[in-house]
């Protein structure tokens, strides 16, 4: 067990290694200026990336011995060819790096958190960076998959309904990036975005096209996902929450508020953490990733979702059982439960009212 400790260490010191890399684009910068032929000294390296040459020199000689950099007997570095776009574009692995540090910094209160008469939870605000962290983490991932797979995978004909020109509601919005993904393409359907977060929301209204040009069919709202507008009342033909329903305080309200937004027939997607509710089923099911899972739970969404008496305190890994169990209760009858093998540990929740 010692070893495993240590070998747990080494691999915290190395991931914020590689946030430093990843944030002042070091990576980046070795990849521009050198090669297995033609290796390059840390001050090379500094000068590109406009940092100190004594940190970047520590910082080349930390992942050089985790094996993350290459480097030779004259102390040159290099980022072997198999390697490089693991290292220098934006991709899950290297952002939950970066994100982790964002996770951590509250992590005294959160450990108040864990004695009995310590407090129930942590707020949003505690983890601000972390949101922006997660856009961008949501960007990388979502951008691939939401139109061309997510949405087609729903079936229902909701592809050709927000074609044709339908409301959606995307509950616990953020900064906006699925509404702008949908609203983009599916131009003839209106969408609302919904988000508890000023600060979110004010992203989200500076969100443009990609062409730079203002949305027409978009409107964020600053509001809370368990008490929305009296007026949204059997409004939506489809209500959306991105992985944003377990991190609700009462899940339970929540979803009461959707089935009541929603029209009759129409249609609600939930997309989530997978897990089953078991966590030894978990355990074989996922492998390490189980850990990963469990852990960016335990480290912010059970915080935000406990931070209250009546809280329900469910977490990202509630997992299907307990998932299906409340929205049955909270009027969904029929669940249908599909994974996202296009989003690799991600699950779909389908229902209609």
């Amino acid at each position: 067990m010692q070893d495993r400790l240590t070998d747990l260490a080494i691999g915290n010191i190395l991931s914020n290694a590689v946030n430093i890399g990843y944030r002042l684009n070091l990576f980046k910068a070795i990849a521009e200026i050198s090669s297995p032929e033609n290796p390059v000294l840390p001050e090379q390296i500094a000068e590109k990336a406009g940092c100190k040459e004594r940190y970047v020199r520590e910082w080349c000689n930390t992942l050089a011995c985790g094996h993350v950099l290459e480097v030779n007997e004259e102390e040159k570095f290099w980022i072997a060819k198999e390697n490089l776009e693991s290292l220098t574009t934006d991709n899950f692995a290297l952002i939950y790096n970066a994100m982790l540090t964002t996770i951590l910094r509250p992590i005294d209160t959160l450990i108040e958190c864990f004695i009995k008469d310590g407090p129930y939870g942590l707020d949003y605000a505690v983890y601000s960076d972390f949101e922006e962290m997660q856009q961008m983490f949501a960007k990388t991932t979502s951008e691939g998959y939401v139109v061309s797979s997510m949405i087609p995978d729903v079936g229902h004909g909701i592809q050709e309904k927000l074609e044709t020109g339908i409301r959606v509601l995307d509950v616990g919005c953020g900064g906006g990036l699925h509404v702008r993904l949908l609203a983009e393409n599916f131009p003839n359907s209106k969408f609302v975005g919904l988000d508890i977060t000023e600060k979110a929301i004010e992203v989200a209204r500076s969100v443009k096209k990609t062409d730079g040009t203002d949305f027409k069919n978009v409107e964020f709202v600053v509001g809370d996902a368990g008490n929305m507008p009296k007026s949204y009342t059997d409004s939506f033909d489809l209500v959306l929450l991105f992985g944003s329903c377990h991190d609700q305080m009462r899940p339970d309200l929540c979803m009461l508020e959707v089935h009541r937004v929603v029209k009759p027939d129409g249609w609600v997607v939930v997309t989530d953490v997978d897990g089953s509710s078991n966590v030894h089923t978990d355990r074989e099911t996922f492998g390490k990733m189980a850990a990963m899972k469990y852990g960016g739970s335990m480290l912010h969404c059970l915080p935000v979702g406990s931070n209250a008496p009546d809280a329900l305190c469910c977490g990202s890994m509630w997992g299907r059982k307990r998932a299906v169990a409340l929205m049955n209760q909270c009027g969904f009858d029929d669940v249908e439960v599909k994974a996202m093998d296009y989003s690799p540990g991600s699950v779909l929740y389908i229902m209609k009212k």
